[in-house]
């Protein structure tokens, strides 16, 4: 009679075993095909999941069956049976209307999903300002990186304004590198002259095509130093 019991309960432990593991699931929900994203767009993955996945999944971009790029070898699962992961489509990324998403377990890779699907990667914006892109302060005298992206052909060269309100206060670079690979950037220190205030933008043009500009969308602040007696627009 013991053994009998001994050996139901190992079955039972067994069966218990394999209902959970059967229970261990991932779903993508977003993106789940149709939809389309635009280069140097902000967009979030997002996922469910049943039973224990472990702690970390792995996020790839497919185009057809080939991984384009990994988004994030070790994402969190999420909690509460939901995950997500923002996302920022590279200026670089090829166009398709090919792509899905796959989100797998890094603790047990059979367990995985991929968008029900294709869904498309489109040109974004020729130009279009990455930061500041508003609600930044920046200190007159420290240095900071402007930043863009581009798509196409908007030229070899950008010119860089600064914005206080509607009026360009000052040229920053009259001719900057577009840059490569869908991005640029360039370095620069506020001059410590610069008037304080919390209505700047960065305005950033193509030389060879002027209509294709963008602008920060919201303000940024251009403070005092620490030790400078000027007005900050903090205080």
């Amino acid at each position: 009679m013991k053994i009998f019991t001994r050996f139901a309960l190992s079955i039972l432990i067994v069966v218990l075993l394999i209902g959970i593991a059967t229970a261990a699931s991932i779903t993508v929900t977003a993106p789940n095909g149709g939809g389309n994203w635009e280069q140097g767009s902000t967009q979030t993955i997002r996922w469910s999941y049943t039973g224990s996945c472990g702690s970390y999944v792995k996020i790839e971009l497919l185009k057809g069956t080939t991984v384009s790029r990994v988004i994030s070898s070790s994402a969190s699962v999420g909690c509460g049976g939901s995950g997500s992961k923002s996302w920022t489509v590279p200026y670089n990324q090829v166009l398709g209307a090919d792509y899905k998403i796959r989100v797998t377990s890094t603790s047990n890779p059979s367990l995985f999903d991929t968008s029900n699907a294709n869904f498309a990667i489109i040109a974004g914006p020729p130009l279009i300002v990455v930061s500041p892109n508003g609600g930044e302060n920046w200190q007159r005298g420290s240095t900071h990186t402007i930043k863009w992206g581009y798509s196409g052909n908007p030229g070899s060269y950008v010119k860089i304004e600064l914005l206080k309100g509607t009026t360009v206060s000052r040229v920053i670079s009259s001719s900057a590198s577009v840059g490569s690979g869908g991005s640029g950037s360039k370095s620069w220190t506020v001059p410590s002259t610069q008037t304080v205030g919390t209505n700047y933008k960065i305005r950033i043009s193509s030389i060879s095509n002027p209509s294709l500009v963008d602008t920060s969308n919201a303000n940024f602040a251009i403070g005092s130093a620490s030790g400078d007696n000027s007005l900050n627009p903090f205080d």
